[in-house]
C-alpha cells in the first residue's frame, strides 16, 4: 500500500514539473508575431527623438543662486554654468538637508545643492526634492576616539 501511495504521489510530481515546463515555454514564445494597433501606436526605441536640453526629467548639483520662500521658487547654477529656476511646490516637493527634513526657509542662498526635477505641460521646471548637501566635517586630529579599556578575559568553562 505505502508503495503504490509513493508512486501516485511520484507520478503527481513528475506531471506536474513537466506541465510548469511546458506552460513556462508556452509563455515565453509569442504566440502570434504581428503587430497590433496598440503596438503600432508605441514608437520604437530607435523612433524616439531625443528630449531637448532642459526639458523632461533630470538632477542638477550645483550652488543655490536664488531662493524666494514665498513664491516657492529655488535657482542653481550648475556644473556646466547654466542656471535652472525651479517651482517649488509645497507638499509635493521633498526638502532635506544631510536626514533631516526641511522648509525652504531653511535653504541658503550659497548653499550647495541636488534638485532632481521635471518639466510639467507648460515647460515650468518642479522640483520633484531638493537635497542640500552638508559638507564632511573633518575630524580633528585630537578627537580621535579613546581605545577600548582592555577588560580581563572571562575564563571559559571546558
Amino acid at each position: 500500500m505505502v508503495k503504490k501511495l509513493v508512486m501516485v504521489v511520484f507520478l503527481l510530481g513528475a506531471v506536474v514539473l513537466i506541465s510548469a515546463y511546458a506552460f513556462a515555454a508556452d509563455a515565453a514564445s509569442p504566440a502570434d508575431t504581428s503587430e497590433t494597433a496598440v503596438d503600432a501606436a508605441i514608437p520604437a526605441e530607435e523612433d524616439i527623438m531625443p528630449a531637448e536640453e532642459g526639458v523632461g526629467e533630470g538632477v542638477v548639483t550645483g550652488e543655490v543662486t536664488a531662493l524666494d520662500a514665498t513664491a516657492g521658487s529655488i535657482t542653481v547654477i550648475g556644473s556646466d554654468g547654466a542656471e535652472k529656476a525651479f517651482e517649488v511646490i509645497d507638499g509635493e516637493t521633498i526638502l532635506w538637508k544631510g536626514i533631516e527634513d526641511i522648509k525652504i526657509a531653511d535653504i541658503k542662498k550659497g548653499d550647495k545643492a541636488e534638485v532632481g526635477y521635471y518639466t510639467d505641460d507648460a515647460g515650468k521646471l518642479i522640483a520633484s526634492w531638493v537635497d542640500v548637501i552638508v559638507p564632511e566635517q573633518p575630524t580633528a586630529a585630537g578627537s580621535q576616539t579613546a581605545p577600548i579599556s582592555e577588560a580581563e578575559p572571562v575564563p571559559s568553562e571546558e
